[in-house]
């Protein structure tokens, strides 16, 4: 609107920008009606380009058309790509899952399943399109992405406990969620099978990361999802080929910055795998050496999967290379066989399968959108405040306070 009223000197309606950026959104995405109904036929298209796909729908009958063709209303669509879940066979045991909501013309939410590679990078493996978080849509998508990543052992999942969730959870295992220990929202007592993480940021990451196609129809947001997962497996292969040493960059630094702490540590040995080890504040700690981990009394090797600095203090004193303490899934070959599986591109829609008798028609979900603009971004909380330390600075005058696009002497510069 503001485009506008600048070059043409005209300033138009809410209702008539908003009718034209639908318009706009047909011709580049197609009709959102018709979006349904192609949804089957590309999801064929993207199975047989990308085998180990896996994709599920959810919607009642409504009635057969003349060809005899079932018309179904949609009501979920669970997608989970090949490529990404024979990745995530290379990562840790754990998954955040978090839910954010579609702006389009029709209501849902997409809710997502988010993995962590070597260097704490995002690593999404599941997708659905539901009509609301609720017990049954998180059922349906909790079940799917069980059975997509093959009953994986201990996996830990990770969410913002959403009563959707807590449901679901209890619709596959009833007893897990009878009673609460304290595994189960404490670091110190979860075994390690958090591996340091403790919120949703990953999950809410991706969401960001998808602002732009959540506003889209139903078949181009699984297009772009595919898009940009692809893009990202490309981007982090030719990273992971450039790698090298034993473990990843940041795994690297860690040692390197912790073994420069642990050199002020004074070490005594007890036993041949029991040591003594005093910080800089002369607090003691009991570190044990194994062949195959290592314990410490900060609880850092336990719950991160990496050696802390007492536990490289007793490596120097008895000569063993910390390195072999690390984590496997912290290693640079599990990053390169992360990344290694490929994404192959799916057909244009002119050589889309033909449907056939059984394959069924998608109509849209029976909503009805509220009044007024969609919200397209989540309202920010407390925790969302930037921190007053934290000042912006401009990169044209390199003042504190403000951004280059509200700097005053912007237009100055620009007229120069």
């Amino acid at each position: 609107m503001d485009r506008i009223r600048a070059d043409h000197h005209y300033t138009i309606s809410y209702s008539k920008a908003n009718r034209a950026k639908w318009k706009a959104m047909e011709r580049i995405f197609g009709n959102w009606e018709e979006s349904y109904a192609e949804l089957p036929l590309y999801v064929d298209a993207l199975r047989r380009s990308n085998p180990g796909t896996t994709v599920f729908f959810e919607g009642p009958v409504i009635q057969e058309n003349n060809m005899g063709r079932p018309i179904r209303q949609f009501e979920r669509v669970f997608w989970a790509f090949g490529p990404a879940l024979e990745a995530f066979k290379h990562c840790r045991p754990l998954v955040c899952i978090d839910g954010t909501h579609l702006y389009g013309k029709y209501k849902g939410n997409l809710l997502i399943a988010t993995a962590c590679d070597a260097e704490n990078g995002l690593l999404p493996i599941a997708f659905a399109i539901v009509e609301s978080e609720n017990r049954s849509s998180w059922t349906f998508f909790l079940w799917n992405l069980f059975f997509s990543v093959g009953g994986i052992n201990n996996l830990c999942v990770i969410s913002d406990r959403h009563l959707g969730i807590i449901a679901g959870m209890k619709d596959i295992e009833e007893s897990w969620l009878d009673q609460v220990p304290p595994q189960t929202w404490a670091l110190c007592y979860d075994d390690g099978r958090r591996h340091g993480t403790m919120t949703t940021n990953r999950a809410e990451s991706m969401n960001s990361v998808l602002k732009g196609v959540r506003g889209l129809p139903i078949t181009a947001i699984l297009q772009q999802t595919f898009i940009r997962v692809s893009e990202y497996f490309y981007t982090r292969r030719e990273s992971a080929e450039s790698m090298s040493g034993e473990h990843v960059p940041s795994m690297q630094q860690h040692l390197e910055r912790t073994a420069h702490d642990a050199r002020a540590m004074l070490v005594r040995r007890l036993d041949r795998s029991e040591f003594n080890v005093q910080d800089k504040n002369a607090v003691m700690y009991i570190v044990f050496l194994y062949s195959d981990n290592a314990e410490c009394q900060c609880h850092v090797p336990k719950l991160f999967h990496y050696p802390c600095a007492h536990v490289i203090a007793a490596c120097g004193y008895a000569r063993i290379s910390p390195g072999r303490y690390v984590s496997h899934w912290l290693s640079s070959e599990s990053y390169r066989h992360t990344y290694e599986p490929r994404f192959h591109s799916v057909d244009d829609k002119s050589r889309w399968p033909i449907p056939t008798e059984n394959d069924p028609i998608f109509i849209p979900p029976n909503v009805r959108r509220q009044a007024g603009r969609p919200v397209s971004t989540r309202r920010r909380m407390h925790m969302d405040s930037r921190d007053p330390s934290l000042r912006y600075t401009c990169s044209i005058c390199h003042e504190k306070g403000h951004r280059k696009n509200k700097c005053p002497r912007r237009n100055t510069n620009a007229g120069n």
